[in-house]
């Protein structure tokens, strides 16, 4: 091994999982690492785990770490303004890890880490003007316009999620009301599944039986189960949620005309079906000449996205 090599390591602050990778020339992953995470995790938790990996790994000659999490980010400070998953608020990330570790720290916004990823590595590799949209708990996107990653004014572009799409419509978890998030997210579908179990537990038998029998534990998953056996009130569910999202994408394709929209996430992972019906229902309400030669694929980098791009992320800056 070359001792000189540069290698990037790049770290997923997840709900559920802490997950880290090391990459070498070219985004050659050369080590990984999971960590589960507790309910409520601080900094400390989140300082010790990356020391220990990068510790175990000191063979890599290691400069920089690029950090993805979910949330609202300060551009230049890397301070953490508020990120839902974790509940933290006004968090110094940057300086802190800095301080501990002693190497460059850049911290990024989780899906626009996945989406610089997705560009440089995965599905968006060659388009110079993408829209890559992760429908999981929530859902979130990154641009890239001109061939670099678009943050916009103040380090908050991409909230798709947050989108109006039913005026005077649900609460989101945001505060305000009628958000795509609130219709096609995972937390959304879920809450939509469980009010209507109540109003009518019989039709909505299979799945609650998907979720243990208990109505309040209903998840996007198990929503997914009961729609792959058959059950009418969750296909009628997941076409509405495919209704909303083709109206959030439409309204994405005509306002910033990308070569290619690119959706991952895991309620389109677990529900496969999902992609092509929101692919053709896209076309269908985009206009023509913002779709007639878009490209509407399916992430390839999975759940490594997220560490690969924020380790690609760090790289392009302090190379």
């Amino acid at each position: 091994m070359n001792n000189n090599s540069i290698y990037t390591a790049g770290v997923d602050i997840g709900g559920t999982n802490l997950r880290c990778g090391i990459f070498g020339a070219g985004g050659k992953p050369v080590s990984d690492g999971r960590i589960l995470m507790p309910e409520a995790p601080d900094v400390g938790f989140i300082i010790n785990n990356i020391k220990k990996f990068l510790d175990d790994n000191k063979k890599y000659n290691v400069k920089t770490v690029g950090i993805g999490i979910a949330g609202q980010i300060e551009a230049v400070s890397g301070s953490i303004i508020f990120s839902p998953n974790l509940n933290w608020r006004d968090v110094p990330l940057k300086k802190r890890l800095e301080e501990e570790l002693g190497l460059n720290i850049f911290v990024a916004n989780d899906l626009n880490a996945i989406t610089y990823g997705e560009w440089k590595y995965g599905a968006g590799k060659g388009f110079k003007n993408l829209i890559c949209i992760f429908v999981g708990t929530g859902i979130g996107s990154g641009i890239i316009i001109n061939g670099g990653l678009y943050t916009g004014c103040f380090n908050s572009a991409g909230e798709i999620g947050h989108t109006r799409i039913v005026s005077g419509g649900r609460k989101c978890t945001c505060g305000n009301y009628g958000c795509l998030e609130a219709y096609a997210g995972g937390h959304g579908i879920a809450s939509i599944a469980i009010e209507r179990a109540y109003a009518n537990r019989s039709g909505f038998q299979d799945v609650i039986n998907e979720s243990g029998g208990v109505i309040e534990t209903i998840t996007a998953k198990s929503i997914a189960k009961a729609y792959k056996r058959g059950s009418k009130e969750a296909i009628r569910l997941i076409e509405e949620t495919a209704g909303y999202l083709s109206d959030g994408i439409t309204s994405a394709v005509n306002l910033l005309n990308p070569c290619a929209v690119i959706l991952g996430g895991g309620v389109l992972d677990g529900i496969p079906e999902l992609f092509d019906i929101v692919k053709t229902e896209t076309f269908k309400r985009s206009l023509k000449a913002s779709s007639s030669n878009l490209k509407i694929l399916k992430s390839v980098l999975g759940e490594d996205a997220g560490i690969i791009g924020a380790a690609a992320l760090a790289l392009s800056v302090y190379e």
